[in-house]
């Protein structure tokens, strides 16, 4: 049988019967065309197909909208995206919009009280969007296929699930994606890759500690630079150094870390991309590196690099137009404006960064004797790239499976990955991301529009396969107030820190890791600093196995007390409140979190 999208989801209960779907395809030329669509349903699941075949060529988007798709302000419930952004139905003062454009992951969700379902992307994954608007006191939801649609390369595909009993909240949503994603093994669990790789299971039990080395100035005095007139390093933590602080880790008695060293490379963090070599001289060099490194290691620690193979500057050693992706139709650069240390950024060609770059390159950092999980900077905190140049075209499936070719030789090379953020077009190539959410979940600006809560969205999903922490205000959470160490706890965050997190010209920009920071200058804030982090290992030693299981279920209980459930059974209990909670029959003290 099949039915009107919408009307079809109705008959599941989760909407109201009234209306029908509607398809807007528009083409470059501005030209557009309204279709009405059907899907097919089986066993409490529909689907939503749209035929590549049957639209039309030049195409600029397609979005999918219903009068069905709509929710009276003032009903019980919620909607929800895979961004971990949440809002109720209330009434408020101001229509408005909530645009997610490009999602981390492909799937979103409703509640009302008729019924829950959730909806996952499953034809053409890399090119949606999720809006949610409100207007004239009526919420209602639009599905666009709305990111480089010239060429479809494959079937426009929802599938449409019914959420009943105990699965119908966001963590149902969650768990139907994580299914999914099992199902077809697009990843595995923690636990079994585990078994396999020592630098895997010896990075779950120990905090992430990430040692910014050196840096040029930020933003750039120099937007193109070249080796002439490149602006001075800054060395602030030598090899030496390093050296130093391992010892003082070993000194408080921290059993175990992984130090990622950030800046190493020639001209410091982000300096000339893609050159990475000479390891940069100021620090010490080459044979001082090795040393550092090896002296880390035979303390008991795990030390890996931070590399990077996707952006580009043109004072690299390396440099090539050839391999850049932002080209405008006669082949020439489109300049940008962002600057890092290395100058204009540009951004190189997944298929040519394997190629060119990741092969020959990998081998060279491993010969240096980093070992654990490498991290590759940008690729999970940015959507699929793909690549317009005729030389190497790729479409968004591509370029990540290029991505995916690239992370994989670095687990492969060294044991295991790590990269930026939470885009899970490689989920099945990354075992760690160094913050989910660029959100600030303790400013009240977050919580303007339609947004009332953020919600572990990425962590229902991905703990237990994925380790990660919450945000970047929760790295170095330990010196940023109780409320952010309660969050990444209450978010099942592995601890990451950050030795010079901020390294931005004063001034000049907006530190995205806060303005708090670890450092290391002298002796005294060195040890300081490892207090700092010794008090989160002893903490994370109660939690740390929990990084095997899955995160089943997480309820706002009372406000301010929050209970996150475990596949294993274990419950996490987190009270944000001034005085004492209960829940459960369990007491919550002030400020503090138990686990049961």
């Amino acid at each position: 049988m099949r039915k009107n999208l919408w009307m079809a989801v109705a008959a599941l209960g989760a909407l109201s019967a009234a209306g029908g779907l509607t398809v807007e395809i528009e083409t470059l030329d501005g030209k557009k065309e309204v279709r009405a669509a059907e899907v097919g349903f089986r066993d409490g699941r529909g689907e939503l197909r749209i035929p590549k075949d049957g639209l039309p060529r030049n195409l600029k988007r397609v979005t999918i909208t219903s009068d069905d798709a709509s929710v009276p302000a003032g009903t019980d419930g919620y909607w929800v995206n895979s961004d971990g952004e949440l809002g109720t139905f209330r009434a408020r003062e101001k229509d408005g919009v909530r645009r997610s454009a490009r999602p981390h992951m492909p799937f979103f969700g409703v509640k009302t009280p008729s019924a829950t379902w959730v909806g996952i992307v499953t034809g053409m994954p890399c090119h949606y969007s999720f809006s949610v608007e409100l207007k004239k006191g009526v919420y209602s939801f639009a599905l666009a296929f709305d990111r480089e649609m010239a060429e479809p390369y494959e079937d426009l595909a929802v599938q449409f699930r019914l959420l009943e009993g105990a699965d119908a909240d966001y963590a149902g949503m969650a768990r139907a994606y994580r299914a999914h994603q099992l199902a077809r093994r697009a990843v595995v669990p923690l636990k079994e890759r585990a078994k396999a790789c020592p630098e895997l299971a010896y990075a779950a039990q120990w905090p992430e500690v990430r040692v910014r080395h050196a840096w040029k100035p930020v933003p750039s005095p120099v937007p193109d630079q070249t080796v002439k007139d490149e602006p001075p390093v800054k060395p602030v933590v030598t090899f030496d150094r390093f050296a130093r602080i391992a010892d003082e880790f070993r000194r408080q008695g921290i059993g175990g870390a992984e130090f990622c060293l950030v800046g190493w490379n020639v001209g410091g963090h982000d300096g000339r991309w893609p050159q990475i070599f000479p390891v940069e001289p100021s620090l010490g060099g080459e044979a001082k590196l090795k040393a550092a490194i090896a002296h880390a290691q035979e303390l008991g620690y795990q030390v890996v690099a931070h590399c990077n193979h996707r952006d580009a500057y043109l004072i690299a050693d390396a440099w090539d137009a050839e391999y850049i992706r932002e080209k405008n139709a006669d082949g020439t650069l489109r300049r940008g404006k962002t600057t890092w240390g290395g100058g204009r950024m540009y951004t190189i060609c997944p298929k040519r960064a394997y190629e060119r770059f990741a092969l020959q390159q990998m081998p060279m950092v491993r010969a240096l004797g980093f070992r654990g999980l490498h991290y590759l900077d940008v690729y999970s905190c940015v959507g699929a790239e793909g690549c317009p140049d005729p030389r190497h075209p790729l479409t968004l499936r591509d370029g990540a499976r290029y991505v995916g070719h690239i992370l994989q030789l670095g687990r492969d090379t060294f044991g295991g990955i790590q990269s930026e953020g939470s885009y899970d077009q490689n989920a099945g190539q990354l075992d760690y991301v160094l913050y989910v959410s660029f959100a600030r979940p303790f400013e009240a600006d977050t919580y303007k529009g339609l947004v009332d809560r953020l919600v572990p969205m990425f962590q229902l999903v991905y703990n237990g396969i994925i380790m990660s922490n919450p945000y970047t205000t929760t790295v170095n959470a330990q010196i940023k107030g109780r409320a952010s160490e309660l969050k990444a706890v209450e978010f099942g965050g592995r601890p990451s820190f950050y030795f010079y997190a901020n390294f931005l010209t004063p001034g000049k920009g907006k530190n995205w890791m806060g303005d708090i920071d670890l450092t290391c200058g002298t002796d005294e804030k060195l040890a300081e600093s490892v207090g700092h982090i010794r008090r989160a290992v002893d903490d994370y030693a109660k939690l740390r196995d929990l990084q095997f299981a899955f995160m089943d279920g997480h309820d706002e209980l009372a406000p301010g007390v929050f209970r996150t459930r475990y596949s294993d059974g274990s419950r996490v209990y987190v009270n944000y409140n001034a005085q004492a909670a209960e829940a459960d029959g369990v007491s919550i003290p002030a400020q503090d979190w138990v686990r049961k």
